[in-house]
């Protein structure tokens, strides 16, 4: 028997369906990657070229 895990980080919830889903789908243990600050609203507004999401895309 092999044993599956699925890890997520999800800021915004997005990726933590699509988790859930595939864990469900091929019955797998479920783990949430949590940041140790959590991001704010701003850090995630990739209109603004100051936000902590545009700085670690670039």
């Amino acid at each position: 028997m092999t044993k599956k895990l699925i890890a997520y980080f999800s800021a915004t919830g997005t990726t933590q369906k699509v988790g859930q889903t595939l864990s469900e789908a091929i019955n797998s243990d479920l783990y949430e990657i949590n940041p140790e600050v959590p991001y704010t609203k701003a850090d995630l507004d990739w209109t603004n070229d100051q936000a902590l999401l545009n700085a670690k895309l670039y």
